[in-house]
């Protein structure tokens, strides 16, 4: 006797079926398996059918509702006997489909589907004739969970949608209804790409099904009659911006065992009946001799929730046909032509006023009234010069100092001011901003701050040797008949004479002690002063590391007179530079005694202490 064979749409049945070349024919062998093969997007952006690459919007949340009947997904033919034996294991089905996606990220999607047989029947009297069990009636089928991550999005610059989802199938369902493999969790990765062209969505599904391998029946050659490991790839075509829309949907099998391959092709319809509800029916015809693949198959369903689709790259909003405003539409609706002038409004410059074709939309009038023709006005509502395309020139705080060269584009203020309010309290020609003193008035090089003047005598004390003495500026501040020995600099004290040492010591000679007495009493009467640096120098002669120390000496002996004569030793610092700092030559006697010198350098410590920009 001959082995069974499977039609080309009923391969896939739970029996097996032996034979011995000299006894009777052995009963079939019933071998449970699922053997349903719709599967939902539960997202549903683009295709009910197929992911295209897209997530929900971040928070949003659907819900689907299906009824689905499929015709003689299970035939049966023993064509070996001596007649030919062909009856339906199962010839109708009705599954309801239960499905519901949550994206709680931007980039991820969440979702689950439950399918749920109501009804199922076959060919019985087939069946007992052969000794098959007839399968159950009703039964849950086997949930999927799955997760969606987005990894690329199509914006208006172009690109795809890109995305990769892993499903997970709970064995739940029943063995005696075919609603379950028989091996335990089934795992299904997916990759999914989609692209928006215009007003149609196109994407490819590609997923592989992992699940153990089982032979239906004890037929052997080139295609065995079993399940197992399959590469499942969707097509889809989808239509965007309009309530009702359409889509064509490919779903085939790719077999990784030897069983037969199929596809499946269902276009159908969709009708967004609110904002938050949604109405569809799909059918088509099944090919192949894959288990649960239908002679053909119908389906109606609805779903609520975030059921409007996002406006895509390059699409209208289906939002244009549910009452936007005029204003709104020509955002949302690049299609359309709001002001019925023949000239849609992605391309319409004005498009919210009849006009010509030849004008981009526009009319030959002046909406604005300032003299630029609206075709030409780039604002035609609001009126600018014509060096600006006819829109005004920003000025938000309206002082007549457009914002590109106002300092202060939200306060009012003069255009001598750079646009800014002038605020100088102290009236010295500095703002309050920029002045350090802005309640007196004072001097830009003082940063606005008065000169001060303690002896009253109208030389300020940063020019005057003698602080506390009223003098004339002539002297250097100091009374006529007194002649200073020091003059004050911003960065220096100068001195009229020179400080002598005894030859080749840091001993101070006595002819130094008038001089150095002027140094402390100026140090003393400009408090102002915070740091005096005593700089002490030499020429080359000797070794540099025997020079430097007897600098360094010699600023200390000076420090310490200083210290003596009243001098707090904070506002004081020795520093010996040996032969390092020349003012001079040192190929000459003059140079030589030029370079041994002491200097009363002062130093801002603010300043100094300020980082170095």
């Amino acid at each position: 006797m001959r082995r069974t064979e499977l039609l080309h749409r009923g391969l896939a049945l739970a029996l097996a079926l032996s034979c011995t070349a000299s006894v009777a024919q052995e009963a079939p062998t019933l071998r449970g398996f699922d053997l349903e093969r719709l599967e939902l997007n539960p997202g549903a952006e683009g295709s009910l059918l197929v992911g295209l690459g897209e997530l929900l919007p971040a928070g949003a949340f659907r819900a689907t509702v299906l009824m689905q009947y499929a015709h003689q997904p299970l035939l049966y033919a023993d064509t070996g006997g001596k007649e030919d034996q062909r009856f339906a294991v199962v010839g109708s089905r009705a599954t309801a489909h239960l499905a519901a996606a949550y994206a709680p990220l931007e980039w991820l999607q969440v979702g689950v589907q439950m399918p749920l047989v109501a009804f199922q029947s076959g060919d019985d009297a087939g069946m007992l004739r052969n000794q098959i069990t007839v399968p159950a009636r009703q039964s849950l089928a086997s949930p999927v969970v799955s997760a969606r991550a987005g990894l690329l999005t199509q914006t208006e610059a172009g690109g795809v949608d890109l995305a990769l989802e892993l499903g997970v199938g709970v064995p739940l369902g029943s063995a005696d209804a075919f609603t379950r493999d028989s091996d335990g969790l089934k795992l299904a990765p997916k990759v999914m790409v989609g692209r928006h062209f215009g007003r149609i969505r196109a994407g490819l599904e590609v997923g592989y099904l992992q699940r153990s391998k089982l032979k239906l029946t004890e037929k052997t050659g080139d295609i065995e009659d079993e399940v197992g490991q399959e590469v499942r790839v969707g097509l889809a075509l989808a239509t965007t911006g309009r309530r009702l829309r359409w889509e064509f949907n490919v779903r085939g099998m790719l077999p990784l065992t030897d069983q037969p391959s199929s596809v499946e092709l269902l276009p159908g319809g969709r009708y967004l009946f609110s904002p938050s509800l949604e109405l569809f029916a799909l059918g088509g015809v099944g090919i192949g001799a894959a288990p649960g693949t239908p002679m053909f198959r119908l389906m109606v369903g609805g779903a609520f929730g975030s059921v409007t689709p996002r406006r895509g790259p390059g699409e209208s909003s289906v939002r244009c046909e549910m009452g936007l405003a005029p204003e709104a539409k020509v955002q949302e609706c690049p299609d359309l032509d709001e002001d019925h002038d023949g000239v849609r409004n992605s391309d319409d410059k004005c498009p919210l006023i009849a006009g010509d074709v030849a004008r981009s939309g526009c009319s030959a009038q002046d909406t604005d009234g300032d003299g630029i023709e609206d075709m030409l006005d780039g604002c035609p509502v609001e009126p600018g010069p014509a060096a600006r395309q006819g829109c005004p020139v920003p000025d938000q705080d309206k002082d007549d100092v457009p914002d590109e060269l106002d300092s202060c584009p939200t306060e009012a203020g003069p255009e001598s001011n750079r646009g800014c309010p002038v605020r100088d309290t102290d009236k010295d020609g500095i703002d309050n901003d920029k002045d350090e003193c802005p309640n007196e008035a004072g001097p830009p090089e003082r940063n606005g701050c008065p000169e001060m003047d303690t002896d009253k005598d109208g030389t300020p004390n940063r020019a005057d040797s003698c602080a506390n003495d009223a003098g004339d500026a002539k002297n250097m501040g100091c009374p006529l008949g007194v002649l200073p020995l020091v003059q004050l600099r911003p960065d220096r004290l100068v001195l009229t004479g020179k400080v002598f040492f005894e030859s080749g010591q840091a001993r101070l000679d006595g002819r130094s002690n008038e001089l150095l007495d002027w140094v402390a009493r100026v140090i003393k009467e400009h408090q102002e002063i915070p740091l005096v640096v005593v700089a002490a120098h030499t020429d080359d002669r000797g070794l540099p590391e025997d020079n430097r120390r007897l600098t360094n000496a010699r600023a200390e002996s000076v420090r310490q007179y200083l210290i003596h004569k009243g001098v707090e030793p904070a506002r004081l610092q020795a520093v010996g530079y040996g032969s390092e700092r020349p003012i001079d030559s040192n190929a000459t006697s003059i140079g030589r005694e030029n370079n041994r010198r002491v200097e009363f350098l002062i130093v801002d410590t603010e300043k100094a202490a300020s980082p170095q920009r």
